[in-house]
């Protein structure tokens, strides 16, 4: 097809759909299609969250505490209402994902800003990255000063930076700041380290990488639509031969991948290109969390550093209801926290996925406490992995060479996750995220090469 055969295929789609001039963005991003009816709910929750958080930095913040403490409960409920209620018409059973994931996440830092902080006051700080140190101590007239410690800014003193303030940490989902020369205090290395000044290369390389992650994307949903999945019984996945159900767990691995950082690459492009500082777009993704070196780094930095903050200050909160007697042992402790962040995981993706109306899923059985068997299982044998990791892989492997012991470790953790992720898949596949409904792109090159359909 030229490309004027298919901008009159694109315009007849259109026209037959009766969709406006802004569905054109629309066709490449479907699924961020959020239902209008929704938008008062969310904007409402963050408000108050927003309210919150500047309370937070007011001189006597803590005469503030009994309202932030009452307003966590409105601002939950309409998180809720935002993420679940079925009043709002949802296209596709990846919007009712992707809507209650941006929930689950809105309830964490509602809890870890109006409940959790109360016990320990803490307050996030905004630290100088690395490279601003001289910058910084220039404009104070000292170019010669260097800084070998972080540079942590003081909390606003006004009414405008206190919105500010509370506008980047609403924001700020893994410590990155919209300003390019500082990130908040609970960033990550790689994001305290991340530096970019060329923006026209940002925008080419990116809009470059968005193109090859669209296409892989492509790929991907035009390879899992030609498949037969069983829809009679809710193990779609592991009644496959088992390389088919290998094939499948690395699929929905990428296909996860790239429902993140496609969305996250293509914001990254128009932000920069409006004017934002390209060293504030870190990469959502930037280790391949399947290569993770052991299962206990998958977990807690490869995959959830989204929600590391939160999870963390969360756990804090439940250790301190610990009898102090326990809460000097560092190995309970430990343990404790992991279990919080584990549960709080399991309650995630159950939540997300008990999000779809049952007449989209297949038949399966919520037998566990309302969660499907897919999901329970996944879930509760990777403790049993970590585990294994430590008390077998860890000594057996722990005399060989550098290289040898890395590679047996991550060999560990590939054939637990494919040997478990299969009961992700069965709730994945069972839940109708692989029907031909759901369309993640709109704009099909494959289909259009192979079919000459290039428009879903």
């Amino acid at each position: 097809m030229s490309s004027e055969g298919f901008l009159n295929h694109l315009a007849a789609n259109m026209a037959a759909k009766n969709r406006s001039l802004f569905d054109i963005v629309v066709l490449f991003l479907p699924n961020l299609v959020i239902p209008p009816e929704a938008v008062p709910a969310m904007t409402g929750a963050l408000l108050i969250l927003g309210f919150c958080i500047y309370t937070t930095v007011l001189p006597n913040h803590k005469t503030w505490a009994p309202l932030r403490i009452g307003l966590a409960i409105p601002a939950i409920y309409l998180f809720i209402d935002y993420g679940w209620s079925r009043a709002y018409p949802r296209g596709t059973r990846a919007v009712h994902l992707g809507m209650g994931t941006t929930a689950f996440y809105g309830i964490m830092k509602v809890i870890e800003v109006c409940w959790v902080r109360e016990l320990d006051d803490e307050r996030p700080r905004w630290v100088l990255k690395p490279g601003a140190h001289t910058s910084q101590a220039s404009r104070n007239g000292n170019g010669d000063a260097k800084s070998k410690v972080p540079t942590i800014l003081p909390l606003p003193e006004d009414t405008w930076g206190r919105i500010i303030y509370a506008f980047d940490f609403v924001s700020s989902v893994r410590g990155a700041s919209w300003f390019g020369d500082r990130v908040w205090d609970f960033a990550p290395s790689y994001i305290y380290n991340y530096s970019r000044s060329d923006r026209l290369y940002f925008v080419l390389f990116n809009i470059a990488f968005l193109l090859l992650q669209y296409l892989a994307a492509d790929f991907f949903d035009v390879y899992v639509k030609s498949l037969q999945w069983d829809r009679t019984n809710g193990t779609p996945v592991t009644s496959l031969p088992v390389p088919l159900q290998i094939t499948t767990v690395l699929i929905v691995g990428l296909h996860t991948i790239l429902g993140l950082t496609i969305p996250a690459t293509s914001f990254a492009i128009i932000a920069v290109s409006l004017g934002s500082n390209p060293s504030s777009w870190v990469p959502i993704l930037p280790n391949v969390p399947f290569a993770a070196p052991t299962i206990q780094e998958f977990w807690s930095t490869y995959w959830h550093h989204i929600f590391r903050r939160a999870w963390r200050r969360i756990a804090t909160g439940v250790v301190w209801f610990v009898p102090a007697s326990l809460r000097t042992n560092p190995t309970i402790v430990r343990i404790l926290r992991h279990t919080v962040v584990f549960f709080l995981s399991s309650a995630l993706h159950a939540a997300i996925l008990a999000g779809i109306p049952s007449k989209m899923v297949y038949p399966m059985s919520r037998s566990f406490l309302g969660v499907d068997a897919g999901t329970f299982k996944f879930f509760f044998t990777q403790p049993l992995g970590l585990v294994l990791e430590a008390l077998l892989v860890f000594p057996l492997t722990e005399g060989l060479e550098p290289y040898t012991r890395a590679e047996l470790r991550r060999a560990f953790g590939w054939v637990w996750f494919l040997f478990t992720g299969r009961y992700w898949c069965d709730a994945w596949i069972g839940h109708g995220l692989f029907e031909p409904t759901e369309i993640p792109i709109s704009i099909s090159p494959i289909r259009g090469v192979l079919y000459d359909q290039w428009v879903f």
